[in-house]
């Protein structure tokens, strides 16, 4: 009897159906996991009559078939969102949207969406469970990422010194006071490093001499250094409006000569954001900024939602040094599951679009994506697979008698 065959195939689906499940649910906690589910079909039909038309005298006849079965259709991924973990941890990532981190591994490159990340002896990124060292560009030594470049190893250089840069640059920003008179003066102190990181302190002076100029004096107490008494101009004046007129791009130059052993300088000062209006509060004059730093050495590391890796050193300052890579795929769910997490390109994937976290996929750190599985809806999945795994042993069990009844005729 070809019911026998026919429960036989349903119930061995249903196991299948019941394994995806067991699997799924074990997986519960798993890191970036996505869940599968099942889709059966019927099998091929056995036809006794095709059927026929209607005609001028009798109406049309449907096909009469009989069904040998059901078959497993497809097993395919969920890969839907998961929910965010907050681990505190800031070398954990995950990844909101569609995009997975890309993996080297010996037999080619893996995607993954499990970002539990650290570091090796050799100071590569690496992912903590497999060993598989995360891709992406290195930042040259201006800490510019070139995205064009092939994906490589990510190297993070801790410990890595940072050279000391001499000073060129003082940015000075404020207002003088229009009202002040003739012979008032207003002081701002200023810090500048020599090409030693050696910093050094200064004061500026700037003296009314007449309506809308001022003079610029230089004066340290540092014995190190030796500076003029006045920089290159030494006069600033400004238009009616209050707007700086002279010098036009607002910089002057002063020479210093360090007796330390570091290398003569010259340092520009730039007044383009003082002006000179009438103001109650008095004078402002201060320091914006200065292109010079220490010398240090890397100390710690952050990674940006757009995955740009920025070095902090113990000078106070930020690099980058590289960028993670991110893989797109026309059809994610046709990725084939390689085990630890990871997943390869398979033919109906399509091939991995690779590119840099931005509108379809965010970076977030300090966090691990865990499992998408649903137990509500595996638990009520189970009730399915477990009924219709019954109802067909009953099938069998069943036709079993009919047989046996069938048997008995002979006796």
């Amino acid at each position: 009897m070809s019911s026998i065959l026919t429960a036989a195939s349903a119930m061995r689906n249903h196991q299948t159906f019941m394994n995806v499940l067991a699997n799924n649910i074990a997986n519960m906690n798993t890191v970036g996991y996505k869940g599968s589910r099942i889709i059966f079909q019927d099998m091929l039909s056995r036809t006794f009559n095709k059927g026929s038309g209607p005609t001028d005298t009798l109406g049309g006849i449907n096909p009469r078939q009989i069904g040998l079965g059901m078959l497993i259709g497809s097993v395919s991924n969920n890969m839907a969102q998961g929910i965010l973990q907050n681990t505190g941890r800031s070398q954990d990532l995950a990844i909101t949207g569609s995009g997975f981190f890309i993996y080297s591994s010996p037999e080619g490159n893996v995607y993954s969406r499990d970002g539990a990340l650290g570091l090796d002896a050799d100071g590569a990124l690496v992912n903590l469970s497999t060993g598989m060292r995360v891709q992406g560009w290195l930042a040259d030594a201006n800490g510019t990422v070139d995205t064009a470049a092939p994906i490589e190893d990510l190297m993070i250089p801790v410990g890595a010194p940072m050279t000391a840069i001499a000073t060129e640059n003082i940015t000075m920003a404020g207002n003088l006071n229009s009202s002040s008179a003739v012979g008032d003066t207003i002081t701002s102190n200023a810090q500048f490093y020599d090409s030693l990181g050696n910093p050094h302190g200064m004061t500026v002076t700037l003296t009314k001499t007449a309506n809308n100029s001022w003079s610029v004096g230089l004066s340290t107490t540092d014995t190190t250094i030796s500076l003029p008494a006045a920089p290159t101009p030494a006069t600033l004046t400004f238009t009616a409006q209050g707007e700086l007129q002279t010098p036009a791009d607002g910089k002057l130059d002063f020479a210093v000569t360090p007796s330390n052993g570091a290398a003569n300088q010259t340092v520009t000062l730039n007044f383009s954001n003082v002006s000179q209006l009438n103001a109650v509060q008095g004078d402002r004059l201060y320091v914006t900024n200065q292109d010079g730093r220490a010398p240090g050495e890397m100390i710690d590391f952050n990674i940006t939602q757009s995955g740009e890796v920025i070095a902090v050193y113990s000078n106070g300052l930020l690099k980058t040094l590289g960028q993670l890579a991110i893989a797109e795929f026309v059809n994610p769910g046709g990725l084939i599951k390689a085990g630890q997490n990871g997943y390869t390109v398979s033919v109906n994937s399509g091939e991995p679009q690779v590119g840099t976290a931005g509108e379809r996929s965010q970076i977030n750190a300090g966090f691990l994506e865990m499992s998408n599985v649903d137990l509500t809806l595996e638990f009520s999945e189970m009730i399915r697979a477990q009924r219709g795994f019954q109802a067909n042993s009953r099938v069998v069990t069943t036709s079993d008698r009919m047989l046996e009844e069938l048997v008995n005729l002979v006796r």
